[in-house]
């Protein structure tokens, strides 16, 4: 039996300082930071009566810290981080709590759900977006379900938009910067008629890129981005409302361009681990940054030993285009509140990468995805003084279709061209192709569908003036199709040259979870609570070149206590949470090497456990002034 463990003990600390851009509150002649209303329990609250691990940012906080894309609150959350396995401008990995999926596969859907206005985000492709006239953001730690539409074991990060008004309302905002940055953005809106207000944002940025091609003398890692979103709000009736939501964008940045680092000394040995950090061994051909070099085609390339400039023999873009429709209806019957959220998005991802980092063609890959997702959630809901529940059902439909190709030592083709090359290829080989000497193109993709399905109940009962219990049950029901292929990419020689496998899969996962959370107002400023949360993520299906890898869904149960308090007159808030979760069957990351051929899979861990805590300080010591501390602490370990 093969064992691994990895242990991880960190703690992370945050601290700004900024003049705060709001409208101090009064409550007894004594002044008040800014008041934050949250709708992480699906109803408004103040965030310090919430009896759940949360972190939120308003509007203008987010101007005031300088946030602008969606990744960047990571900044100011305690043990919330964002990872990107291909790159900075690849496709990002969120983990809260240590919980995530550190892979670059377009199709895994990772256990951290991010919604906008409500929408559950299924590409991870788009999950990294510009904070555009963003009213608040809420960041949920722990399992979420008996609340939301989508179940997730990491937690949720919902993004809320500025709403239409019946006043007249814009803004516009420009800047320059280095590197020829340019970026304007802005939003406008008002009435449409007595009942009826519209809203409308857009932003556009572009860059030529810090980084210097020292191989053809362009600029890299540019950018050039545009987003818009356009709401429509109307009120028909006195008891029912209606918010129509149109957005879009689309992103041609230049394609990530990673530092080279080779792994071999001048004597053919392996290196060890810091003489390849510090960049003082070759590749496989020996190249290395420290030193000029003459390509396989003999062009010589300077050294460019400096981290904002290399030498790439292959340039290209990143593109990815997107837009969606969804409407939200809220209608009013008595003391009940019916909520329906139907939502379409549609996402185009093309993502192609220097692989080898260096002025050979060794390895280059292509990313690709073409997804469409539907979904439809309804919500009653019912609120008196002591008590209040929610009931919810939730339908998701995600389509996707995956392509990945990954075209190997291109530059060596010469050498493999004849008839006594010992090589799997037609009379003649006039392409090169040699999959005994690694040398060949090979595309695989994957048409995916996943349904899913889930009812959830969650209530509230006060058991006294000051002690609350709360609870709640889902039954999630997901089923999962998979048709893949794989096969050598090679024109010159009738694509396909050898056809691949068809694999065909399908599976299906359901699970009941829950959650019970006892809080306790021990005064007006002081709140404690703890809970007990079991959380549930499907499971899946990879495909290597030897076929398919189902992989099983992982479960979670969650232990928490906390507090919330506020201090000094109301200009100190102090926020504390401690967990422990064990894990079964955790989905992780790994590469494996199949047949000379490399693929990403997702396998399960047979244990696991993350334990640690968060700590969180916002102090207005003088009304000009405000300061935010945060401190995370975590350990980890799988087998």
């Amino acid at each position: 039996m093969f064992k691994m463990t990895r242990c991880v003990l960190g703690a992370v600390g945050l601290f700004s300082l900024f003049l705060p851009q709001w409208t101090m509150a009064q409550t007894s002649g004594s002044p008040l930071m800014e008041e934050i209303i949250v709708t992480a329990q699906k109803r408004e609250e103040r965030l310090q009566e919430a009896p759940v691990s949360v972190t939120a940012f308003s509007g203008d906080a987010i101007e005031a810290l300088g946030f602008r894309q969606s990744v960047d609150i990571t900044a100011q959350t305690p043990n919330f981080s964002v990872g990107y396995p291909n790159g900075d401008t690849g496709v990002p990995a969120p983990f809260i709590r240590g919980v995530g999926l550190n892979d670059f596969g377009v199709l895994n859907q990772g256990p951290i759900a991010a919604y906008m206005d409500e929408t559950y985000i299924s590409s991870n492709a788009v999950q990294i977006f510009q904070l555009l006239d963003v009213e608040r953001v809420e960041v949920l730690r722990g399992p979420q379900g008996t609340l939301y539409g989508r179940n997730a074991t990491g937690g949720a990060v919902n993004f809320v938009s500025r709403k239409p008004t019946q006043e007249w309302d814009g803004w516009v905002r420009a800047g320059i910067g280095s590197w020829d940055q340019r970026k304007i953005e802005g939003a406008f809106g008002g009435p449409l008629g007595d009942n009826t207000a519209f809203r409308a944002a857009v932003l556009k940025s572009d860059s030529d890129g810090w980084m210097k091609n020292r191989f053809t003398g362009n600029d890299q890692q540019g950018t050039d981005e545009f987003a818009w979103r356009v709401l429509l709000e109307t009120q028909p009736t006195d008891s029912l409302n209606l918010l129509f939501n149109v957005r879009g964008g689309k992103t041609e940045s230049d394609a990530v361009q990673y530092r080279h680092l080779g792994v071999w000394d001048t004597d053919g040995n392996m290196c060890g681990n810091q003489a390849i950090l510090a960049g003082q061994c070759v590749d496989i051909f020996g190249y290395s940054e420290q030193a000029a070099y003459t390509t396989l085609n003999g062009d010589t390339v300077p050294a460019v030993p400096d981290y904002d400039e290399g030498n790439y023999d292959f340039e290209a873009k990143n593109d990815t285009e997107f837009w969606g429709v969804s409407l939200t209806a809220d209608w009013t019957i008595g003391d009940f509140v019916i909520t329906s959220i139907t939502s379409f998005d549609d996402v185009e991802d093309f993502r192609p990468e220097e692989t080898d980092s260096g002025p050979n063609n060794i390895l280059t890959g292509e990313l690709a995805v073409e997804q469409e997702t539907f979904s439809q959630e309804l919500r009653l809901s019912w609120a008196a003084d002591k008590w209040s529940w929610l009931a919810g059902l939730y339908y998701l439909n995600d389509e996707a279709t995956d392509n990945t190709a990954f075209d190997i030592l291109r530059d060596f083709r010469p050498f493999t061209i004849g008839d006594d090359v010992n090589c799997t290829a037609p009379p003649g080989n006039p392409g090169g192709l040699c999959p005994e000497q690694f040398v060949f193109k090979s595309k695989s993709g994957t048409e995916q569908e996943i349904t899913s399905f889930a009812v959830f109940f969650d209530a509230s009962f006060e058991l006294s003036d000051r002690l609350t219990l709360s609870g709640g049950l889902r039954y999630s029901d997901e089923e999962i199709e998979h048709d893949s292929f794989f096969f050598y990419d090679e024109p010159e020689g009738g694509n396909p040259v050898q056809p691949g496998f068809p694999a065909v899969a399908d599976n299906d996962f359901s699970n009941v979870s829950g959650r019970l959370v006892l809080d306790a107002q021990l005064s007006d400023d002081l709140l404690l609570y703890g809970s007990i949360t079991s959380g549930f993520k499907a499971g899946g299906i990879q495909t290597t070149s030897d076929g398919i890898a189902p992989y099983d869904e992982e479960k979670l149960l969650s232990y928490e206590v906390g507090f919330k308090s506020t201090l000094a007159d109301g200009r100190l808030r102090f926020n504390g949470s401690a967990f422990y979760y064990d894990y079964e069957d955790l989905q992780v990351f790994a590469f494996v090497i199949v047949d000379g051929i490399g693929f990403s899979t997702i396998s399960n861990a047979a244990d696991a456990e993350i334990y640690g805590a968060e700590f969180e300080l916002q102090w207005l010591p003088t009304d000009n002034l405000f300061v935010n501390l945060g401190l995370g602490l975590l350990s980890t370990e799988f087998c």
